[in-house]
């Protein structure tokens, strides 16, 4: 027998190989997947795939999250072991005008109980309030940045107003009032709505969309050196993307020294934005898409980062979803981002749509299918395959990623 003989002799069969989920002829890979058990239910789920700063994001199996008449504008802080979520619009039928709202978690993760659901801010004077954008400073003090809308003759007119808070709770003013209503410089809006405040570390930068009369919204940017922001001056303006304002309903944070942004397109698609400056912003991928039937209804809107203060990472987003065509009957819900699974039913359907479940967990659709022959773990940021591996699995079966 010569040497090439006896070492072929040697190697395991095809059959062989891929019973231990190696695939001949592939590359090594970072990772692979172990098996962990089968706990019942439908699909696959993975564990250990989540992906700080991600850009890919599955919405929570568990969606809608928090539920009312109509609740949406999701802003969340993380404040020591638990997170406060500030939101806004009818919690009942019955309140007819919009209101800011207030909870917080029973720890940090999204799938509840989620204590309090409390009015924080009233509509007062105006018609409505909403669209919280909160801010903690390092010195312990909060600012809210919202919305407050008024009819004049038969329009409404928006604008944005300020409230305070010690601790994060409690709010001055409660009750929304002009008083605290912000002056921006160098324009003639007569409308401004929907903020983004964020404290830089030596001053503030507030995101908005305003219009002139009746004329279309586009998306702005004003500063402000104040230490209690009340006058800004506008430095930016945002081109439309496809006829709708390039930077509409944005959340901004400050993470490892970039701006990171969301912000939604046609009440389509949430999409995630980066920034040196906090002025100029480079699209870097789509968090997600309500087409997708991992959503679950038809509309999204108004997100929100989940920005993680003492990791320093965004985790996810929360946002309002609905299947009302008149973008009213919102509910809010969480999606976490993680890498991207697909599932292989042999001989060739694969399964690419996934919910999560806590920020770690993935589940994913394989809508009636029950064998499955392959998983694929990728990372969507640069599409890197990180486990390719040749399984034996039925639906109800749990998978841990092993980078």
């Amino acid at each position: 027998m010569n040497l090439s003989t006896f070492l072929l002799s040697r190697l395991p069969s095809p059959s062989a190989l891929l019973a231990t989920g190696v695939l001949l002829g592939a590359p090594a890979l970072a990772g692979s997947l172990a098996y962990a058990g089968n706990a019942g239910g439908p699909g696959v789920t993975l564990l250990g795939v989540s992906q700080p700063n991600g850009i890919e994001a599955h919405p929570s199996v568990e969606n809608p999250l928090i539920q009312g008449h109509n609740l949406y504008a999701p802003d969340l802080v993380r404040n020591g072991g638990v997170w406060n979520l500030y939101y806004g619009g009818w919690k009942n039928s019955s309140d007819v005008n919009d209101r800011i709202y207030f909870a917080v978690s029973d720890d940090l993760l999204f799938e509840g109980p989620w204590s309090g659901q409390s009015v924080i801010i009233s509509n007062g004077g105006y018609l409505h309030v909403n669209d919280p954008s909160v801010q903690k400073r390092p010195d312990g003090r909060w600012v809210m940045a919202y919305t407050v809308a008024h009819q004049v003759g038969s329009d409404y007119r928006d604008w944005i107003a300020i409230s305070t808070s010690t601790d994060g709770a409690a709010w001055t003013p409660s009750v929304a009032t002009s008083t605290t209503e912000v002056r921006i410089t160098n324009a003639s809006f007569s409308d401004i709505a929907r903020p983004a405040l964020l404290w830089t570390g030596s001053g503030w930068k507030l995101w908005f969309d305003a219009r002139t009369d009746n004329g279309p919204l586009h998306s702005y940017l004003a500063e402000s050196s104040e230490d209690l922001p009340r006058n800004f001056v506008l430095v930016q303006s945002y081109p439309d993307v496809n006829g709708f304002p390039g930077f509409m309903e944005p959340d901004v944070e400050r993470v490892n020294g970039r701006y990171v942004a969301v912000v939604q397109r046609g009440f389509a698609t949430l999409h995630k934005l980066e920034s040196t400056d906090g002025r100029a912003f480079t699209e870097v991928g789509t968090f997600l898409s309500a087409a997708s039937p991992a959503f679950g209804r038809k509309y999204v809107s108004n997100p929100g980062l989940v920005y993680d203060n003492v990791e320093g990472t965004v985790k996810g987003v929360g946002f309002g979803m609905t299947n009302s065509d008149g973008l009213t009957e919102h509910d809010i819900g969480f999606a976490y981002t993680q890498y991207r699974v697909s599932v292989l039913s042999c001989p060739s359907t694969w399964h690419a749509y996934t919910t999560g479940r806590y920020f770690d967990q993935a589940q994913q659709l394989t809508f009636g299918y029950g064998s499955f022959c392959r998983i694929r773990v990728e990372d969507p940021r640069t599409g890197q395959v990180l486990a390719d591996q040749a399984v034996g699995s039925v639906a109800g079966d749990r998978w841990q990623f092993v980078p």
